[in-house]
């Protein structure tokens, strides 16, 4: 039996968005459009609003103004099976059963192409071995999830996220608990994904510097809005990190690509 055609390019989009939790109101307006087949990294402070415009995005947060479209649709209207097989997740700190397999784990990305029932096909056995070994987790598939170290279960929740096999990918703080060989590893896989198969990929970083090297744009957000966004060079600058940060930080070019790369001189407390 031959795999099923793949979705339409599909891209999830914001617009005008406004969400929180309980009475706390985080996004406030809030517009994003992701470039089809290319890496968007959204940066900003602790509690700016990052996670939760990626949870938007993703229908797991619904949106309490504006809307977030898919497909030339709200994505409130769409089938939860149809936003899986165009959307895939990873939020922070997943959480499985503890003595769940890793190939089991993965095995639950292909759930939105064969149902919570159905039997998987070749190509499924293909898109999972696939997504072990880009995750670096083949050689765990067989290994419980509460025998893994925190960067292996990391690694192995990437993997359920590839094997979903979607068009676009949303990553919240992806290199959690990796160290940097890992990290690094994670990074140039979603480059490639962007590159070679055209996968639209909005991630969650911390480190400026990463989002430096492998972003096509960067969106900084601050207090629940878009306080900059466009190429690295335009958006990293030492004034976003004075003013966002508080940071006080020289700009360098990146030895290796030549991008920005950030070296902090001084927190701006320290004058006050």
């Amino acid at each position: 039996m031959t795999a099923p055609p793949p979705p339409p390019a599909a891209v999830p989009t914001a617009h005008g968005v406004v969400a929180g939790y309980g009475r706390r109101r985080v996004l406030d307006g809030v517009d994003l459009v992701p470039e089809p087949g290319r890496l968007t990294c959204l940066v900003g402070p602790n509690g700016s609003g990052k996670s939760t415009l990626l949870q938007t995005l993703g229908r797991v947060v619904p949106t309490r103004g504006g809307r977030v479209v898919l497909d030339g649709r709200d994505i409130a209207d769409w089938p939860g099976p149809q936003v899986a097989r165009r959307v895939a997740l990873l939020t922070q700190d997943p959480q499985g059963p503890g003595g769940l397999r890793v190939r089991e784990l993965v095995e639950q990305g292909r759930h939105p192409w064969v149902g919570a029932f159905g039997a998987l096909r070749r190509h499924d056995d293909e898109a999972m071995a696939d997504a072990m070994t880009a995750a670096g987790v083949d050689h765990l598939a067989d290994r419980r999830l509460d025998e893994l170290s925190g960067g292996e279960r990391q690694r192995a929740w990437i993997a359920l996220a590839l094997a979903q096999d979607t068009p676009t990918l949303l990553l919240d703080e992806p290199t959690t608990f990796l160290d940097v060989a890992h990290q690094l590893e994670l990074l140039r896989l979603v480059r490639r994904r962007c590159d070679e198969r055209g996968t639209t990929v909005v991630v969650v970083l911390h480190d400026l510097n990463q989002a430096a090297r492998f972003a096509d744009r960067v969106v900084a957000l601050h207090r629940g809005a878009v306080v900059a966004d466009g190429t690295p060079e335009q958006v990293l600058t030492p004034g976003l990190l004075r003013e966002v940060f508080h940071v006080e930080a020289v700009v360098v070019p990146d030895p290796v690509t030549g991008r920005p790369m950030f070296v902090p001189t001084g927190d701006r407390r320290d004058d006050a």
